[in-house]
């Protein structure tokens, strides 16, 4: 008769085991999960878009000339607007920046800064300067008109309007050149 020889577990090293394959498998996954940023990062994509959504549909007392939203007054004016409106929605803690798209010569989408809380030495920022762990983007498009269309009255003759052309003549052509209006996106980085 042949003997074979066997290893036998016991029952004690099995469970023992068992409890080191599941704390190694617990600890790779806790090191992996972002757990400990995820309300935080919530929190920033919400104020980024909330921020973004509120520039972009309230509109603006009148400046002057000026009369749009909060977003165009930033997007054609600069750095000071966005201090102004856009640090008033975004706490201290934050810091943001805001971008405009710009296509180049080879399609590519290049964005230009119009204002970063990072590159503000100046004393009244109060907001976040320095980009540590997190970041949240929104981004909206924006419409720029170039050249506004004349405001006259209707070209048609009929009972209300006293324009040269009968409601019978051909289509007037378009008064818009190529052009006369661009859609861009515009960017709110907001970070901590």
């Amino acid at each position: 008769m042949k003997y074979r020889k066997a290893v036998v577990f016991s029952l004690d090293s099995f469970v023992a085991f068992t409890l080191i394959v599941a704390a190694l498998y617990t600890l790779v996954f806790f090191s992996t999960v972002p757990s400990a940023y995820y309300s935080a990062l919530t929190q920033a994509n919400y104020l980024a878009k909330d921020t973004l959504l509120a520039l972009a549909t309230t509109q603006c007392p009148d400046e002057g000339d000026f009369g749009g939203t909060y977003l165009d007054l930033i997007v054609s004016r600069g750095k000071e607007p966005a201090r102004l409106y856009a640090g008033a929605m975004i706490p201290e803690q934050f810091g943001y920046k805001i971008e405009v798209s710009d296509y180049s010569e080879g399609g590519t989408v290049e964005w230009e800064e119009i204002y970063n809380t990072a590159g503000d030495e100046s004393p009244d920022n109060k907001h976040n300067r320095r980009y540590n762990k997190l970041k949240a983007t929104a981004q909206s498009m924006y419409m720029v008109i170039v050249a506004e269309r004349d405001k006259a009255a209707s070209p048609y003759g009929y009972m209300t309007c006293e324009g040269p052309y009968s409601l019978c003549d051909l289509p007037l052509p378009n008064h818009y050149q190529i052009g006369d209006a661009e859609l861009k996106l515009v960017r709110l980085t907001v970070f901590i």
